[in-house]
């Protein structure tokens, strides 16, 4: 159970088609988003990794946050030869959060336990819950998550879920949304239907009640 819940007043589905059009994406762009630190752990080296081996198909990368690891990530995009597919947003509060998670077709979170980036390698770090997830869920945007840390037990069966690291794992399952709308309106669903039955604020106060009153018994 997270400390605080979504605020489903806030993240919830609403289409915003001025920033869209700020942001030039198209209505039929497949739009691949992160929403964090960029730092190693989060695994954005990977997602982008799993999005270089899917250039035949429409997507953009919408990147909203900042972090060490920018500089290096737009080298390696250029690499990659995406880099004229990142869409990057440095700074807007946390009240305009829910405006970029409604642009987003999916939400990746890939974070990773074991990480390694030029000469620096860590161990143990694990998500401790990635709350970016339930907002996602309640906006009916569909999630990906690594299985780091909380964050296959967040999702449960109303996203999808690949071991961290994998490349090839995360990449298949980009595909399977892209190329399956189906799947990814029933796992918007899914997920804005767990989100609001476990993770609102409400909902998370007669989770702690029940747990109170069983052990009263």
């Amino acid at each position: 159970m997270p400390q605080l819940g979504v605020d489903e007043s806030r993240f919830h589905p609403r289409s915003q088609p001025e920033l869209q059009r700020q942001l030039g994406i198209q209505p039929d762009d497949f739009v691949v988003g992160f929403v964090g630190r960029f730092v190693e752990e989060k695994g954005l080296l990977t997602l982008g990794k799993a999005l270089a081996g899917l250039k035949e198909l429409a997507w953009k990368w919408l990147l909203l946050g900042r972090g060490s690891l920018q500089a290096a990530l737009m080298e390696k995009a250029a690499e990659w030869g995406i880099q004229n597919r990142l869409i990057w947003i440095e700074s807007v509060t946390h009240e305009e959060v829910s405006r970029y998670i409604n642009l987003m077709s999916t939400l990746v979170l890939p974070s990773e336990t074991n990480y390694q980036f030029k000469t620096l390698t860590a161990a143990g770090w694990k998500e401790q819950f990635g709350h970016v997830l339930i907002e996602a869920m309640a906006s009916k945007v569909p999630v990906i998550g690594s299985d780091c840390g909380e964050i296959p037990y967040v999702i449960d069966n109303a996203g999808l879920v690949f071991p961290e690291g994998n490349v090839n794992a995360l990449q298949d399952c980009l595909r399977q949304l892209i190329e399956q709308p189906e799947l990814a309106r029933h796992l918007a669903q899914a997920g804005y239907e767990r989100a609001m039955s476990r993770y609102t604020n409400k909902a998370l106060a007669e989770q702690l009640l029940d747990f109170y009153q069983q052990l009263l018994q």
